[in-house]
């Protein structure tokens, strides 16, 4: 009986501390009202993967400089409502692929048919070297949460290199895009309970309680401005892909181990147990194959829920049959 007390203790605080990791949401304590801030209820991030033929990765990638700094500086954005894109180059030797993220407010896709493959439609770039990917692939949107402090682009077009730059000519934002695996067995069955658990948090039947308090003490110190979570599904396991902008990636790890903050201590126990290898996502400098060739904010992004398009209509959740996680 102790050893299974003992088992479910530490099991249940593994499945604590991995879902207020992956759920931190971001809170600044410097805001009044906790309906103001924008996660996963009130906008959506959308992953696309594009393969590339292993032998043209170098013409990808000056295709890509020419249409996104030239010929159509504001391909990134071509989705109407998208606020936030950033195109990734991922560099694996043997399935390079093109990855482009997209946010856009859930109000902008609630009219749409079948979101995923309107977004996939869009794919800002087209070359003779580009192929889908695996369609067998399931992927959920799990977290997207935004800094109602997060910047916004001076630019006209909305469009910045790899290097972000400000007005000074000084780097503005760190942007990343990891990937992790997790082991096969019950860490994956933790993944489908979390994946279950956002399912109930963007519709109003989960309440993450104390989580929220100990998250805003960690999104203070880590200033972190977009963080979005994907699990893809598929027969090769469970991929988890997590997308950061952050005013700088190494104060973001900092943060992490320099406190006691519950969220911190207990998902770094629980993330090392779950995941394969756990170093490319817990570690610093980072270890990813993602190389990001163009990111593009609007102007006017939005930081806050009354400044996304159509607030006052409600959070805008999809319908069912919209196939959004």
């Amino acid at each position: 009986m102790r050893i299974r007390s003992r088992r479910g203790l530490i099991l249940g605080g593994l499945v604590f501390g991995t879902a207020a990791w992956l759920h931190r949401s971001l809170r600044r304590s410097d805001i009044s009202s906790t309906d103001e801030f924008i996660d996963e209820r009130h906008m959506w991030a959308f992953l696309v993967r594009r393969r590339i033929d292993p032998q043209h990765v170098d013409a990808i990638r000056e295709a890509v400089s020419k249409a996104m700094f030239e010929d159509e500086p504001s391909a990134l954005l071509s989705l109407d409502g998208a606020t936030t894109a950033s195109l990734f180059l991922n560099r694996d030797p043997t399935t390079p692929e093109l990855v482009w993220y997209v946010e856009l407010p859930r109000s902008a896709i609630a009219d749409w048919d079948d979101p995923e493959v309107t977004v996939s439609e869009a794919f800002p770039l087209t070359h003779d070297a580009l192929a889908d990917t695996d369609d067998t692939v399931e992927r959920k949107l799990l977290v997207h949460a935004v800094n109602p402090l997060r910047p916004r682009t001076n630019v006209s077009d909305g469009v910045v290199s790899q290097h972000i730059t400000g007005a000074g000519g000084e780097r503005t934002v760190d942007i990343a895009l990891v990937s992790v695996w997790f082991t096969a067995g019950l860490p994956e069955r933790l993944a489908d309970w979390f994946t279950d658990l956002t399912h109930r948090f963007k519709t109003g039947e989960l309440n993450l309680g104390p989580i929220e308090t100990w998250s805003v003490e960690m999104i203070d110190m880590e200033n972190m401005y977009t963080e979005t979570l994907f699990l893809e599904r598929s027969a090769t396991g469970y991929e988890l892909l997590s997308y950061m902008e952050a005013d700088e990636i190494q104060r973001v790890y900092d943060a992490y181990y320099d406190t006691w903050n519950p969220v911190a201590r207990v998902s770094e126990i629980a993330l090392n147990w779950a995941l394969r290898d756990p170093s490319p996502i817990l570690d610093y400098p980072l270890k990813t194959d993602f190389e990001l060739l163009a990111h593009a904010i609007t102007p006017n992004r939005p930081r806050r829920v009354p400044e996304l398009p159509g607030h006052h209509e409600g959070t805008g959740e999809p319908r069912d049959g919209d196939n959004l996680g």
